[in-house]
């Protein structure tokens, strides 16, 4: 089972922290319009297959809580409890959200782990890519930060630094399993970091994109199967790139939720495979349940 972690915009919804380069100098936000674009995205996913878990917002204070890639880090088992592995999330402004991801996560019968030490921003600063764990630094989550999550990460870690604008992981990489190639902007990575992923991963399954391109969020779409449901400024070029690779790309109009707030389909998630009956989903927090508060705006 596919498991994507979301967290509805509230009627509320405004920009607090603007801490990312899009955000920073952005109009305010239309909640409402932001609420549907919300919406869209999660019908998407699990239209393709994927189960959404969508937690609301307790509070209006909380304004990053729909960019779930910070919300933890799901880490399955095979025969055990899965872990979620907590987040030490950089902003003021957002720390508070780990006391309602972690209850949730409590009720679905997680493992429930985290670091203690340094800035770890969770599933926006993780990847997975031909059976290796990919986890970065240098953007807001800080190498003792990742040093402390790693313990939770089985098998082979691949440790990544990047830097602005790629303030996590997921803007300067994006795996498309689907076709065994990885987008990749080494222009915001280390040089040794790059190297390392082409030793790994060979330099043919590494598509070079500029800084350009991942300010309008070429790695940034969210893949599901082959499709990759990414926001309507990415680049015509990176489409085309990615479509003649036997993927399709669907656009969605993001211009709240990514063009304002700074945070793409990738941003608005936190996904992973858990085996069958390894969780619990409470009935409050299935899509549909969820759904029909979004759609009483309407």
């Amino acid at each position: 089972m596919e498991l994507f972690l979301m967290s509805p915009p509230g009627r509320g919804w405004a920009l607090r922290g603007r801490n990312n380069f899009r955000s920073r100098e952005a109009a305010p936000v239309d909640a409402r319009k932001a609420r549907r674009e919300w919406l869209a995205l999660a019908r998407a996913i699990e239209a393709r297959g994927g189960t959404v878990v969508a937690l609301p917002s307790p509070s209006e204070l909380l304004t990053g809580m729909p960019y779930a890639a910070e919300c933890g880090q799901v880490v399955a088992r095979p025969g055990a409890t899965p872990v979620f592995v907590l987040p030490r999330m950089m902003s003021a402004h957002r720390q508070a959200e780990r006391e309602h991801w972690e209850a949730l996560a409590r009720r679905m019968g997680f493992e429930v782990v985290g670091p203690d030490v340094g800035i770890w921003e969770a599933h926006g600063d993780v990847a997975h890519f031909d059976g290796a764990t990919l986890l970065f630094w240098g953007g807001r989550t800080t190498l003792d930060g990742i040093d402390a999550a790693s313990r939770w990460f089985p098998g082979e870690v691949v440790r990544v630094q990047v830097r602005e604008p790629a303030f996590h992981g997921n803007m300067a990489l994006l795996p498309l399993p689907a076709v065994d190639r990885m987008l990749v902007c080494p222009e915001v990575m280390s040089p040794d970091s790059y190297a390392r992923l082409r030793e790994r991963f060979g330099e043919h399954r590494l598509l070079v994109v500029t800084e350009d391109e991942i300010r309008r969020y070429a790695t940034n779409g969210l893949p599901v199967g082959r499709d990759l449901l990414a926001p309507s400024v990415v680049p015509d070029s990176i489409r085309a790139r990615v479509e003649a690779l036997g993927m399709k790309v669907v656009s969605l109009d993001m211009g709240e939720l990514c063009e304002k707030g700074g945070g793409s389909s990738r941003c608005l998630v936190s996904r992973a495979v858990v085996e069958e009956g390894a969780v619990r989903i409470p009935d409050d927090v299935r899509l549909d349940a969820v759904a029909k508060d979004i759609e009483a705006d309407a």
